[in-house]
């Protein structure tokens, strides 16, 4: 029941978008029962965010090339093209939005962002270990600066983020992370 719908959800984002992504048709492409939907998931939200969640883990790679700079630039490369289609648009908007239940809803969008940075944070951590960086390094501040400059560029901007763009950001970020830090 789960893979349908999830697969329902994911249909719907892509043809209708997040404003016609309902809980009611949702059920009704996955042919389950509403309740059970409900029973699973709670609210829209989250049901939005654990599809989106599946399918970014399906879609973007963890590669492991022997190189932080090249692991780093196929990655943010494919989260950058995924960010680009309606479906990563969807994503943003839900995850960042308000919750529609602001308990559970905010739990699960804490959990999503925290399994986001944790898988993305292996490429990191095997950096740290291979000597690529720093051990002082910060993989979750990284991250979010790689992955908020390609929020910024493509959601909010409205700019694309080629392969060439994400290898200067990626170029950029590690020069600044193997550099000796400022004390003031």
């Amino acid at each position: 029941m789960r893979q349908a719908v999830l697969e329902a959800t994911m249909e719907l984002l892509s043809a209708e978008g997040l404003a016609g992504t309902r809980i009611a048709d949702i059920a009704a492409r996955a042919h389950v029962h509403e309740v059970s939907v409900y029973r699973r998931w709670g609210t829209r939200t989250n049901l939005i965010l654990d599809a989106l969640s599946h399918r970014l883990d399906t879609e973007l790679p963890c590669p492991d090339t022997g190189s932080t700079h090249e692991d780093l630039t196929v990655f943010f490369v494919a989260l950058a093209a995924f960010l680009a289609t309606p479906m990563g648009r969807a994503l943003a908007r839900v995850a960042l939005d308000p919750p529609d239940d602001a308990t559970q809803s905010e739990e699960l969008r804490q959990k999503f962002w925290a399994a986001r940075l944790d898988r993305a944070g292996v490429l990191l951590q095997r950096g740290i270990a291979r000597g690529d960086l720093p051990r002082h390094t910060d993989p979750e501040f990284l991250l979010e600066v790689l992955g908020g400059t390609l929020h910024l560029r493509i959601l909010q901007r409205d700019r694309p983020a080629d392969h060439d763009y994400v290898r200067r950001l990626v170029d950029l970020v590690l020069t600044g992370a193997r550099s000796t830090p400022i004390n003031s």
